[in-house]
């Protein structure tokens, strides 16, 4: 017990400052991060449309969400794109919070739950998208998007804004460091006592 508990300890020491760089990073590159995100949401938004109208900028840290087809003056959605991307600070500092060596396939890992984490950042940009379409754009969502629709697209977003945001880097990081989380968590495989193998042992007979 005393090997889980002790990297217990260093991981608890560490997550402060693991914590202080994630933000550092995450303040450095959001600049470049934002745009990218919000042309990437544009691309994958004009993918599920027809027309292809969908037109997402950023503003200072938001995405302005419009359509191309309609009226220079028509509604434009304001959203914070912290509210999108934030959660790579956490996800970061988990990362970083782990003291020792990294096993065999850690890198590879972590690589694909960035991906991954990048992606739901994507996607939920796009879910704010088809929340503007189907419900901001007054009688012009009453008349191209039921009822069902607006629930439909309204429960996307609130998935990602809830569900995803803030579970999501939790389980990009168990997945990561599975073995090592599990150990943490007292759950560690293989620290079972030995199973008896169920054979009776024979005795020598006694000298006659």
């Amino acid at each position: 017990m005393s090997a889980p508990r002790g990297e217990l300890g260093r991981f608890l020491r560490r997550l402060p400052l693991s914590v202080l760089a994630a933000a550092a990073i995450w303040v450095v590159v959001r600049p470049v991060y934002e745009p990218a995100l919000c042309r990437s949401a544009e691309i994958a938004a004009r993918m599920v449309e027809f027309p292809k109208v969908a037109k997402i900028q950023r503003d200072d840290g938001h995405a302005l969400i419009g359509r191309t087809d309609l009226r220079a003056d028509s509604a434009w959605l304001k959203l914070s794109l912290t509210q999108i991307h934030f959660n790579a600070v956490p996800f970061l500092a988990l990362l970083f919070a782990f003291p020792g060596a990294r096993p065999k396939g850690t890198f590879r890992r972590v690589l694909v739950a960035v991906g991954v984490l990048l992606l739901s950042h994507v996607l939920a940009l796009v879910a704010n998208v088809k929340v503007f379409y189907a419900a901001d754009l007054g009688s012009w969502s009453q008349s191209h998007y039921s009822d069902t629709a607006r629930a439909l697209y309204g429960a996307l977003r609130y998935f990602f804004d809830i569900p995803v945001t803030f579970t999501l880097p939790l389980l990009l990081w168990v997945g990561v460091f599975r073995e090592r989380v599990l150990a943490l968590a007292g759950m560690a495989v293989g620290d079972a006592a030995p199973r008896p193998s169920g054979r009776k042992e024979r005795r020598p007979a006694a000298p006659a």
